[in-house]
């Protein structure tokens, strides 16, 4: 199976597809999990099978790593591969089988007998905006001081299920479904231009000791300040998401159906840029997601304080939801590479200024 893996994950055109049907089979067939196998076989559908065994392939097996030392792309590799030796990331083949292996057993053991994570696992399975997405987590990130705890082990690789992440999945599910949201194709345009890239991907980077660009937040080096866990970067996605529906002159109907489904807070104020304090404006977000100038944006999403500046001691910092938001293209530039602190005490010190030279 190992030499399978490699063999595919080398080859100079990598595909999932190819790597399920040569080597789930053989993992599947295992006795000691075969019976758990077979099970979720029952409960869930064909084309849902097939999605979950790539996932469960994709998460135990392999990473994403940015190709070194030009950091110009990514690409899969098993997480044994060389790059990796001496690196947090890297798990041995027989511990990624027993992750598999464990991730099958907790499924079947728990998950296929809850609703509510039944439910979770059904919307990754049918509303998935990254390929491969399911709700496997890490259970801890390891500390900074902490140099040599892998990250990629047994007991620290499983499903992770919250209320957060379920109303992260309910409000995709709602906004990108015909049937339930009047700009389906608008919502659906959001998530994979926009939320998607600042949400769940890297910056490029090309600096410092964790070069990257545009991996999985999870797959960094876990000491990196782009490091996120997966059910931080979907409650990033439903803070982004949850204040494009307090733009000012976001149809009215739709947040209304969201709130009666407890997929909204019941109170939502017209958001404004952090920055310059002005209404973000829902149709000219609209106007411009659906008629793109090349190189031109208004609407933007950005750090409140940067993950350059790194700062561990501030309130909010790092790829967290307290510490990302909407911010207009005036906003973003007088920001600049300040925290949001730094920029309003400019801005006040500005009106002082101003307001001393008569200029008010």
């Amino acid at each position: 199976m190992r030499e399978t893996i490699d063999q595919l994950v080398e080859s100079q055109r990598f595909k999932m597809n190819t790597l399920y049907d040569s080597v789930w089979s053989m993992f599947a067939s295992d006795e000691t999990i075969a019976p758990n196998i077979n099970i979720i076989r029952e409960k869930i559908s064909a084309k849902q099978y097939k999605k979950l065994g790539k996932g469960i392939l994709r998460h135990a097996f392999l990473i994403e790593l940015v190709k070194l030392p030009g950091c110009e792309t990514t690409k899969y590799r098993t997480r044994w591969y060389s790059q990796l030796n001496g690196d947090q990331r890297e798990c041995s083949f027989s511990e990624c089988l027993a992750i598999a292996q464990a991730l099958v057993f907790e499924l079947t053991d728990s998950w296929l007998n809850d609703s509510d994570k039944c439910i979770a696992l059904n919307l990754f399975l049918n509303h998935e905006i990254l390929p491969y997405e399911l709700p496997i987590d890490y259970r801890e990130q390891p500390a900074l001081h902490d140099l040599a705890t892998k990250i990629h082990r047994r007991g620290n690789v499983e499903w992770v299920i919250n209320q957060d992440v379920i109303r992260t999945l309910k409000l995709r599910q709602y906004l990108t479904n015909p049937k339930t949201s009047p700009d389906a194709q608008f919502f659906k345009k959001v998530l994979k231009d926009k939320i998607k890239v600042k949400t769940y991907l890297t910056d490029r980077v090309q600096t410092g000791s964790h070069k990257t660009n545009r991996e999985k937040r999870w797959e960094v080096h876990p000491h990196s300040v782009h490091f996120a866990l997966r059910h931080v970067c979907m409650a990033i996605e439903y803070k982004l998401i949850t204040q494009l529906c307090e733009f000012e002159g976001f149809p009215e109907n739709s947040r209304k159906m969201l709130q009666e489904q407890d997929i909204l807070p019941p109170e939502l104020e017209i958001f404004c840029c952090p920055i310059t304090l002005e209404p973000m404006l829902f149709q000219e977000f609209q106007e411009e997601l659906m008629h793109p100038t090349h190189g031109k944006s208004n609407f933007q999403v950005g750090h409140l304080n940067p993950l350059k500046l790194d700062d561990p001691n501030s309130i909010i910092s790092g790829h967290t939801p307290e510490n990302i938001s909407w911010i207009s293209a005036n906003g973003n530039r007088i920001q600049g590479s300040m925290s949001l602190e730094e920029v309003r005490n400019l801005l006040k010190r500005i009106t002082h200024n101003y307001k001393d030279k008569g200029w008010t």
